[in-house]
Order: C-alpha cells, then structure tokens, then sequence
C-alpha cells in the first residue's frame, strides 16, 4: 500500500502545482495590463508569451509553449483548472504522475503547432493540454472498457462533453482557437493509444480456517515511464518536422512586416 500511497500523493502534488501556475500566470496577466482598447492581447503575458505567428517565424520560438499557460478571461482558466483538477487524477492513476505529465506539456506544445499552421490570429492555449489529458483518459477508458466500472465512466464522459462545449463556446468569445483544442486532443488520443497500459482480471484465492475463497483480483498497471518518454521524443520531433513542410498563415499586416525584412 505504500507505494501506491506514495503515488497518488505525488499525482496531487503535480496537479496542485500545475494548477497553481495557471493561477498565479492569470494573476499576473490582470496585474498587468495593457492599456490599449484596440489590442486583442490585454496583458504583459499574453504580450510576449501568446501565439503570435510572425514572431515565431523570427525566432521567438518560445511562443510554440508558453501560451499552454496563458487564458483569456477567468472562464478559461477556471474552465482549464477544473479539468485538471476532474481528469487529472483519473490520469495520473492509469498512465502515472510522470506520464501525466509528458501528456500535459505534449498537449500545450501540439495544440499550439497546430493552431500555427492553421490559423493566423493571436492565440492563447491555456486549456489545450487539458483536451489532451482528456483524450488519453478517453484512450484509456476504451482499452480497458471491459474491467472498468460504467457508470464512472459515464460521468467523467459528461464532464468531458461538457469541457468540449465550454471550450468551443469560448473559442467565439476571445483569442482562442478551436485548432489548439484539436490538435491536442487528437495527440493525447494519439499518445495513449501508444501508451496505454492495461487492467487485468486475475484469480484470486484466499485460504482461511474455514477453507478456501476463490475469486477475480483486479491488477492494474501504470504506464512505462521510458516508453512513455521515447513515444513524447517521436512526437515532438515529427511535429517539429511539420514547421519545414507546411507554411503557417500570417495577416496581411505580418506579411508586409516580414517583406520588408
């Protein structure tokens, strides 16, 4: 029982800080604002940390992940932060705190990726490592749907329908792009898929004074850490390949400022 307490106390360490950074980034975003009503990006953080396209492309490379840690508004991020705190620990209990945490920055830097080859709008990505944690537990969920309980997984499903709307309904009400929320959860779905462990339904037996019990022991597995982190190296390296395939979109004004250089 000790390493499994040991687990599960470290799986709360990791969301609680996790949680606490998206909190304390959110503070400092209203703690400093920018005092320019025809700016989409109100903030010193979403200033130099958000997804903007023609400052990627001249080497500001840190915009592909910092924006995994940037929200626009307190809906979003109380939307991001409740989904980790909901799915988090169903994650880190099936995959381990050290998966969990290759699938959450996997989620940020993939969500990003793709919103920059598709659109050309300054984003923020606050709550696309969440659709990827959903998307693994979702994995999950479907190859082990034999010895999970359903009515567990019915309710966190409805949680998940319900982060999936919000998330869609907040894409139409400030910088955040649909694109980031399917690009990581196509890539947590992806990433489980590859990484899933699996329960198994053992024999169990007991012997007392009184004979012999015989029954079914539920054994479950978590995820290898080495796998896992071989798995996350692949992914990061093709979606890093795409930047030399695929031209992202820019503005009309970026274009001119790029041209000009």
């Amino acid at each position: 029982m000790d390493p499994l307490q040991n687990d599960e106390t470290s799986s709360l360490y990791l969301i609680g800080i996790l949680v606490s950074v998206n909190i304390a980034v959110f503070l400092f975003e209203i703690a400093s604002p920018i005092r320019k009503p025809d700016f989409e990006l109100f903030s010193l953080p979403l200033l130099y940390g958000a997804k903007i396209n023609h400052l990627i492309m001249v080497g500001e490379w840190w915009r592909l992940v910092t924006p995994m840690f940037l929200h626009a508004g307190i809906c979003h991020m109380t939307l991001s932060c409740w989904a980790i705190v909901t799915f988090g620990p169903q994650v880190c209990k099936g995959y381990g705190s050290f998966t969990f945490f290759l699938i959450y920055i996997l989620g940020g830097i993939s969500g990003n990726m793709i919103s920059f080859l598709h659109t050309a709008d300054p984003t923020v990505g606050g709550t696309g490592p969440v659709f990827a944690i959903i998307g693994a537990w979702l994995m999950y969920q479907i190859q082990n749907r034999d010895v999970i309980a359903n009515d567990a997984s019915d309710d966190m499903f409805r949680k998940a329908i319900i982060v999936t709307t919000l998330g869609f309904i907040l894409c139409n009400l400030g910088p955040i792009d649909e694109w980031t929320h399917l690009g990581a959860a196509l890539t947590g779905m992806a990433f489980g898929f590859l990484t899933s462990p699996s329960l198994e339904l053992n024999d169990a037996s007991s012997g007392g004074s009184g004979g012999q019990e015989e029954g079914l022991k539920l054994v479950r597995k978590h995820g290898d850490s080495c796998k896992s982190l071989i798995v996350f190296t692949i992914f990061i390296i093709a979606l890093s390949s795409l930047l030399f395939f695929m031209e992202p979109p820019l503005n009309a004004l970026a274009a001119e400022d790029l041209e000009c250089m």
